[in-house]
């Protein structure tokens, strides 16, 4: 059985319930979010593990309730007594276009490769076939701590896992563009499938198009890229062969929050199932698509499973 390795920060949500200023509270991360979308969409045709750190406070409690309710396993998730879960706000416009408020800087999730060598014994990675994390992984880590993750990455490549990577660049996150161009090349000189999406490199790299993009990292050697973006046709190059692939646009948006966790636990789960890249990215625009039409990161299950076929 498949067994994919989510490995990130999960953070307490608060998102506008109403126009009187009150909030919802829940849970969400962009590597936790994609591995919930994995889990729903491969059922129990495959296991996935959240690799983090969270409080021992009575939210770190719900998360965990919310973890087993998904299905996620929690064997690789550490509690920290000093620190609890990073916290942010989603403000959304008109346009369901979102912008956010963040109080992360003493997230318990920046312990994680501290807590890891502290507890070796701990982590048995072995049955780890796939392995996923994302810019804000990293972003997170002091730099000894992201020099000791390198290590850790390269440990489990050389077993033959198979690493996958989203740049989902935050310049907030990040001392200057040139720390997460650093840290990003590394990434993807570590990595065999990479899922950026257009306004990363945009933001990051100055490329201005999907065909930019694909030069820079196929001259790495990766093999399989996937290239977000939005609403518009995505772009794939396999083992050095390009394919434009069309998607049908959403009408609706309520809110596009999740949008890129949900395309990557889409298409992560085709894949896993087998799909062909063409019909894997055509699977994950509509799980995309499905996560775009409700308010928050994961969507209700109940929701998510009236439109969506699981992969079984």
């Amino acid at each position: 059985m498949p067994h994919l390795l989510m490995i990130g920060e999960c953070m307490i949500e608060l998102s506008q319930n109403n126009e009187l200023g009150e909030y919802k509270q829940s849970f969400a991360g962009d590597v936790f979010n994609t591995g919930v979308y994995i889990k729903r969409c491969l059922k129990d045709s495959a296991q996935v593990s959240f690799l983090s750190v969270i409080g021992e406070d009575k939210l770190s409690t719900q998360f965990l309730n919310l973890m087993a309710n998904e299905q996620i396993n929690s064997r690789y998730l550490y509690r920290c007594k000093s620190n609890k879960m990073g916290l942010y706000i989603i403000n959304i416009d008109q346009y369901g276009e979102r912008t956010f408020d963040y109080w992360r800087e003493n997230s318990a999730a920046r312990q994680l490769m501290q807590l890891i060598k502290q507890d070796s014994d701990k982590m048995a990675f072995s049955s780890v076939t796939t392995l996923f994390f994302s810019g804000i992984s990293i972003a997170i880590l002091s730099p000894d701590d992201l020099q000791d993750f390198w290590k850790f990455i390269k440990c489990r490549r050389s077993q033959g896992c198979q690493i996958v990577f989203d740049p989902n660049y935050r310049p907030a996150l990040w001392p200057s563009p040139e720390h997460a161009k650093d840290a990003f090349e590394i990434a993807y000189s570590l990595s065999n499938v990479v899922l950026p999406g257009v306004d990363d490199h945009k933001n990051l790299y100055n490329h201005q198009t999907a065909a930019e993009i694909a030069s820079h990292l196929e001259a790495k050697g990766i093999g399989e890229i996937i290239i977000k973006n939005g609403d518009l046709e995505v772009l794939v190059s396999a083992r050095g062969r390009r394919t434009k692939i069309d998607i049908i646009p959403v009408t609706e948006v309520v809110d596009t929050t999740s949008a890129g966790d949900a395309f990557n636990g889409g298409y992560l789960s085709a894949r896993q199932n087998g799909k062909s890249v063409k019909d894997a990215v055509i699977y994950a625009a509509n799980v995309a698509g499905c996560v775009i039409q409700h308010k928050g990161a994961i969507v209700p299950k109940a929701c998510f499973d009236t439109a969506i076929t699981p992969l079984v």
